[in-house]
């Protein structure tokens, strides 16, 4: 399997770098144009592609209305001849290999409909899995059957249920050991429909607001603690920084260096799936007696963006405080907000509950009752409108503001105010 990962990352690369150098050679010939004896003009190059996504393979087909092949078919046409060419090849199996091609092929189409960067060539570190089609793999109590691979034991961790269908297997390598995923179906319970602005009721409706100390805190009066900052958590990253620093000293290439970077990786990994279980746990818990969730749309990437340079007049640079932003880099990352609302997403959507993004701006500074925004409403953790002085836990309040943009991007007006949720000690307003 290690060497199926090499030759497939190998061919991987191979052509997406042809996909790049044929849509260069149909925009811009390298080769530049030539010139026509008999009437002295340019003519196309010698050579060039008929396809600007591929010029590996043959592209045309049968079909009179569509002759022309796509870029996936294109490539997948010339896995015969790379069988031929190289005959080490021929020891993956062809649907690997096919599902490889479409691993490249939604890359490119998530680039296009703007859902991801564009495909960039895979290291070893970054591609450690081969997927096999649905109708190939075979379970037998822990036996499992890979096609070209053969028998072999592995450790049921969750029997599949009755009813259920195999589709896609996913074997990955990680730090541990490896792994398979199978993607089960079930076609005969249906999808849920998303409930309308008439089926959702407004103190069904949870504004959920991130947090660093608080995970989450939720417009009804619950916090979800940050399991980032319990002791053992703080135990552990306290031993991986250990295992780092023990790792980082050991001579380059030796045995001994791997076998400390071994250790490093499975740390992370364990800390993953712990983060990972607890979010969704925590998605369940949300989903439960609710018809709909409210979060804020966070820029999480610009927020963990590097500060701008300040530079002197007379050379050098001020300081712009990227030292301590470090540690507030590291603490969202470990919080990980955008994987914790992707598995809400998929919790929500199998009870038919939609998930809503709002406009952030001024929630943790708005007062719900008389609406008056001003940065002097929060001190810390405590909220006390300058104004009217209604004051709450000031996540809880921001929880608030956020449902309240929700309900109304629903179309859906509020029937009440909710109450004071937590005990605040007011603050001077007259000294503010």
């Amino acid at each position: 399997m290690n060497r199926w990962l090499d030759m497939l990352l190998a061919q991987y690369n191979y052509l997406l770098r042809d996909r790049n150098e044929s849509y260069e050679q149909v925009k811009s010939p390298k080769l530049g144009n030539y010139c026509d004896l008999k009437t002295h003009g340019e003519a196309c190059p010698l050579s060039c592609s008929v396809n600007k996504s591929s010029s590996i393979g043959y592209p045309w087909k049968k079909s009179q209305k569509n002759p022309r092949r796509s870029a996936y078919e294109v490539q997948s046409s010339s896995l015969p001849s790379l069988k031929k060419q190289r005959p080490w090849y021929k020891a993956i199996n062809s649907t690997v290999l096919q599902q490889m091609l479409r691993q490249l092929d939604v890359a490119f189409s998530k680039f296009f409909k703007g859902e991801a960067k564009y495909p960039r060539p895979k290291r070893r570190s970054r591609f450690r899995s081969l997927k096999y089609a649905p109708g190939q793999v075979k379970l037998d109590g822990n036996r499992i059957y890979l096609p070209g691979i053969g028998w072999m034991r592995f450790h049921n961790s969750r029997p599949i249920p009755d009813g259920f269908t195999m589709k896609s297997v996913t074997v990955r390598r990680q730090s541990r050991g490896w792994f398979v995923s199978i993607q089960i179906e079930d076609k005969s319970v249906p999808v849920p429909p998303v409930k309308t602005k008439h089926e959702i009721r407004p103190d069904r409706v949870k504004g959920c607001d991130l947090g660093i100390r608080k995970l989450l805190s939720i417009s009804d009066g619950e916090i979800v603690q940050n399991p980032a900052n319990s002791k053992k958590s703080k135990r552990q990253t306290r031993r991986l920084r250990l295992r780092q620093r023990a790792a980082s000293r050991k001579k380059k290439g030796s045995n001994n260096r791997k076998k400390a970077f071994s250790k490093v990786a499975s740390l992370h990994e364990r800390v993953t799936n712990k983060r990972s279980a607890y979010h969704w746990e925590t998605a369940k818990n949300l989903s439960n007696g609710a018809d709909a969730l409210v979060f804020e749309d966070l820029n999480i990437k610009g927020m963990k963006s590097r500060c701008k340079p300040k530079p002197k007049d007379l050379g050098g640079y001020d300081r712009n405080g990227q030292s301590a932003k470090k540690g507030l880099n590291r603490v969202i990352s470990d919080a990980a907000w955008g994987e914790l609302v992707k598995k809400v997403e998929v919790v929500a959507a199998k009870s038919g509950i939609p998930v809503i993004k709002i406009n952030p701006k001024h929630t943790s500074q708005r007062c719900p009752k008389c609406h008056h925004t001003s940065a002097d409403n929060r001190k810390g953790e405590k909220f006390v409108c300058t104004e009217c002085g209604y004051h709450d836990d000031a996540d809880i309040n921001g929880a608030v503001n956020i449902k309240m943009r929700g309900l109304k991007k629903l179309g859906i007006n509020p029937t009440q105010l909710p109450s004071v949720r937590r005990k605040v000690t007011p603050m001077d307003i007259t000294a503010v």
